[in-house]
C-alpha cells in the first residue's frame, strides 16, 4: 500500500477542475434528471436581471412595461 494519506473525497475534488455555481447547478440537473428546475431557475434568474436594472437608467423603462 502507498502512504497515501488523501481520503476519496479529496480524491474526488481534485478529479475536477473547480466549476462556477452555474456549472455545478447544471451538473446537478443533468446528472440527477431534474429537468423541471430548468423554467425555476430561469424565472428566478429573469427576475434577478429585472432587479438589477430596476436600480440603474432603465427603471423609467422598465417601469412602463408593467
Amino acid at each position: 500500500m502507498p502512504n497515501d494519506t488523501s481520503t476519496r473525497f479529496e480524491k474526488a475534488a481534485q478529479e475536477r477542475p473547480h466549476n462556477t455555481v452555474f456549472g455545478e447547478l447544471w451538473l446537478f440537473i443533468r446528472i440527477n434528471k431534474k429537468w423541471w428546475m430548468i423554467p425555476i431557475v430561469i424565472t428566478l434568474l429573469l427576475f434577478g436581471v429585472l432587479i438589477l436594472l430596476a436600480g440603474t437608467g432603465a427603471a423609467p423603462f422598465i417601469y412602463t412595461l408593467f
